[in-house]
């Protein structure tokens, strides 16, 4: 009976919250034929055509965009689970429209898997995003002046594995821009804990001007911080165009940069395409229902884990039972970017742990 009822709990019951994604969100779409009819259903198939080729981007790396696959529209259509109109207008022969659209992951995953292209379904718990904007001696982080965090607050909302979050002003555990771009670990996942997430990630941007101060360039360090990780530095270096305003140029680099984010947590999560998913068993202790909550999100969001089952529960323990495609030590890496450590317990059998915070 407790069982039953802590179902709705598990990975996929319908408490489950985290990011979906199989869902595309936001595809335009802008058809003409003789009819008004024939436009929508023209526009309909190309939406579906769309949204199944970004959602393929989505889970692989950009190294292997050249060759992905192109199904027939009957193979788009069949994978396709809930088409969404969130804007439309018609003519007597025209149709526009934005809509998203969410897709059968194994139909999609079955795709990868023929076309043997590596593929990541690892979703990120909530990330801080700090963008530190340097332009000669000032240096900005919450002001309105800031058009570097502007362009990030401006991005269209996207379920993407990384799931970005800025944090707002006004509150006083917000780190100062000297102390955000310096580093100070502490002060940042403090604030990042005001907002749900477990890392932070500073965006320096530095604004200078080249070429006998004719050029503009934007200098983007990105340094990730968690509890008991250290710092990860990734550089990008963003050049003006022709007669390009300060606000273009940002938007331009903030796009590359949460390109490169999603990039490196896609490489670090990858999983073959012909990796044979093995069964687990592994308990995990509890100390109340929040444990059992934890423990559910972190496998819910972890990729290649599949078939999550809980198979046993008792006041201070659960006994989770799936499977993952990669190995035990692959498996580990994955879930300790969940904030939970795999330990083996002698044989077959697993432990799970709350890593600290």
């Amino acid at each position: 009976m407790i069982l039953a009822a802590l179902a709705i709990l598990l990975p996929g019951g319908p408490a489950a919250a985290k990011t979906d994604l199989y869902t595309v969100q936001g595809i335009s779409v802008d058809e003409s034929a003789p009819s008004a009819a024939e436009a929508k259903q023209a526009a309909m198939a190309e939406a579906r055509a769309l949204a199944l080729d970004a959602l393929l981007r989505r889970l692989t790396l950009r190294e292997d965009h050249e060759r992905l696959p192109a199904p027939e529209p009957e193979i788009v259509g069949a994978a396709m689970r809930t088409v969404q109109v969130l804007e439309e207008r018609q003519s007597p022969v025209r149709y526009i429209a934005r809509v998203s659209v969410g897709f059968h992951p194994e139909p999609v995953r079955a795709l990868l898997r023929e076309a043997g292209i590596p593929f990541s379904e690892a979703v990120s718990g909530r990330v801080a995003l700090f963008p530190v904007y340097d332009w000669g001696a000032l240096r900005l982080l919450f002001e309105d002046a800031n058009p570097w965090r502007a362009a990030w607050a401006r991005r269209p909302a996207a379920n993407e594995p990384v799931p970005l979050v800025l944090p707002t002003a006004g509150d006083t555990a917000m780190p100062a821009p000297d102390s955000a771009a310096g580093g100070d670990r502490a002060r940042l996942l403090q604030a990042a804990a005001r907002v749900g997430a477990r890392r932070a990630l500073v965006a320096h941007a530095v604004y200078r001007l080249e070429g006998q101060r004719t050029r503009p360039v934007l200098e983007v360090t990105l340094r990730r911080y968690g509890a008991g990780e250290a710092a990860a530095a990734e550089t990008l270096r963003v050049e003006g165009r022709a007669g390009e305003t300060v606000v273009s140029l940002c938007a331009r680099a903030a796009a590359q940069a949460a390109a490169a984010i999603q990039e490196s947590w896609k490489r670090a999560n990858l999983v073959a395409a012909d990796a044979p998913a093995e069964p687990f068993e592994a308990m995990a202790p509890l100390g109340g229902l929040g444990d059992l909550i934890a423990v559910k999100d972190a496998l819910a969001a972890a990729g290649g884990v599949r078939q999550v089952r809980l198979a046993e529960l008792a006041r201070s323990r659960a006994v989770f039972r799936f499977r993952f495609a990669g190995g035990p030590e692959r498996l580990r890496g994955v879930l300790e970017r969940q904030g939970l450590a795999l330990e083996r317990a002698g044989g077959n059998a697993w432990t799970l742990r709350a890593l600290d915070r």
